[in-house]
């Protein structure tokens, strides 16, 4: 006679999944209105679309100074722009990752699976230290 097995997924996985996939289809959305805006003109960007062709031949340095865009977390403070409104999307799905492992943090402690919660603990200390780009790498 043939064995046969049924897998079902830990409560953990399934919360996992439907946070990823949510905060996927929302910063997929945002990412896509913020562009469509900026392309529209709806938003004013930082650089008009006419002088995209002429930046960008410089180099990054140059293309920095000209343009006058907002570097490293400056982002934030300037995302009314049209170029910069789409920045917003590419956070949200940058941060799924981290609010998957938060929410997961706080159900592997409700379990009192301890082993668990420290490597989600560090695996968000790692993350939160990458964002702060308190260390850097440099050639």
């Amino acid at each position: 006679m043939e064995k046969t097995f049924t897998f079902e997924n830990l409560p953990e996985q399934r919360i996992y999944a439907n946070i990823l996939f949510y905060l996927n289809l929302i910063g997929l959305f945002i990412l896509l209105a913020g562009f469509t805006l900026y392309l529209t003109g709806v938003i004013a960007p930082i650089v008009p679309l006419e002088e995209l062709p002429r930046l960008w031949s410089l180099s990054l340095n140059e293309y920095m100074e000209k343009s006058n865009m907002p570097t490293g977390w400056q982002w934030v403070s300037n995302i009314g722009y049209g170029d910069i409104a789409p920045m917003l999307g590419i956070a949200v799905l940058a941060s799924v990752t981290f609010m998957c492992y938060f929410v997961l943090l706080f159900q592997f402690i409700k379990r009192g699976v301890k082993t668990f919660a420290l490597i989600v603990s560090i695996e968000l200390l790692l993350i939160l230290l990458s964002a702060s780009n308190l260390i850097q790498v440099t050639h």
